[in-house]
């Protein structure tokens, strides 16, 4: 089996130059990794104060009361919600005006600059299911704009808390954003809270993880610049595709993360191998489909024994 070791030494250098199938190792130290919960919507265009924190806020535009009907509980990729205890009235009422203070707008990012109890809000609580999440309440803090006030002429720090009491989206207003995955030309992006997107970093979203390269393009079915290997779905993965030798027998684990049972399987230098039940590669041997393999495992070319048809081209076609 020399032959068949510098076949698979020949494999995993060819898999790297070329598939970039990668060896499982963990992050190196200037790989960080972000971890965002997968927030969707934000049910009616919530925005979330912080990741993961189960809390959220709003600024109401066009008016400034706020009913059951107007919160969306399934929405896009987010998760189902439902409403808290019926102690919380439903409609809520009119939501507190959002407070400017010497040109200081009360969103949670200036919060500490304002004085204590400055700030009121009408909150609303949800629940989720979801056992995944930190936290399953969410706690929305919801205030509404000032008559008078422009929403074209706020700040974006303060327009990306917008929403529209007539459902329609925080994004029709300029310089709003919502994060989450982005499709760009069949490839993926993921946009952050801020507008920039996540680049040269692990992802953590919904429990799995996702490399994002320089040009923050999700890699896919290839290997990470610190040799982990992503699947087709771009999700990190904890094996290593390709040869592996179990004493004297081979085996062959295929991308999914399974090893060919029963099947055969094309290498990257265009032979056929066959595995049989117990996943091992059939040497000197007949297959069940009736076609030779030779003592190193590979289809000799020769049609199947077992068919009648003079045409049959090989594994590939039966």
């Amino acid at each position: 089996m020399i032959k068949k070791g510098l076949a698979v030494l020949g494999l995993i250098v060819s898999l790297t130059m070329v598939n970039a199938l990668a060896i499982q190792a963990a992050p190196s130290a200037e790989a960080a990794v972000v971890s965002v919960e997968n927030c969707g919507a934000y049910l009616f265009e919530w925005r979330p104060m912080e990741y993961g924190s189960g809390r959220y806020f709003a600024i109401l535009a066009g008016g400034d009361t706020i009913a059951e009907k107007d919160v969306i509980l399934n929405r896009g990729y987010d998760y189902a919600y439902t409403f808290a205890s019926a102690s919380y009235p439903k409609p809520w009422g009119q939501a507190p005006q959002l407070v400017n203070m010497e040109g200081t707008w009360g969103i949670p990012e200036n919060w500490h600059l304002l004085p204590e109890g400055s700030q009121p809000t009408l909150q609303i609580v949800l629940f989720t299911n979801n056992k995944n999440l930190a936290f399953k309440e969410r706690y929305i803090d919801v205030v509404s704009l000032p008559k008078g006030v422009s929403a074209s002429e706020l700040p974006p720090e303060v327009r990306k808390y917008l929403i529209n009491v007539d459902g329609s989206d925080a994004g029709a207003y300029q310089g709003t954003v919502t994060s989450g995955w982005i499709k760009e030309n069949e490839q993926w992006k993921y946009r952050k809270q801020d507008g920039s997107f996540v680049t040269s970093s692990w992802l953590a979203v919904d429990g799995k993880q996702y490399y994002l390269n320089e040009a923050g393009v999700m890699l896919a079915d290839t290997m990470t610049p610190d040799g982990i290997y992503v699947n087709g779905k771009g999700e990190r993965t904890n094996y290593i595709p390709g040869w592996k030798q179990d004493g004297d027998a081979w085996r062959y684990l295929t991308k999914n993360g399974s090893y060919a049972t029963a099947s055969w399987i094309q290498d990257s230098d265009g032979k056929w191998y066959y595995f049989d039940l117990s996943s091992r590669m059939v040497t000197n041997d007949i297959t069940p489909d009736g076609y030779y393999v030779d003592a190193n495992g590979v289809w000799d070319g020769q049609i199947s024994t077992s068919s009648g048809d003079k045409n049959n081209l090989g594994p590939s076609f039966s």
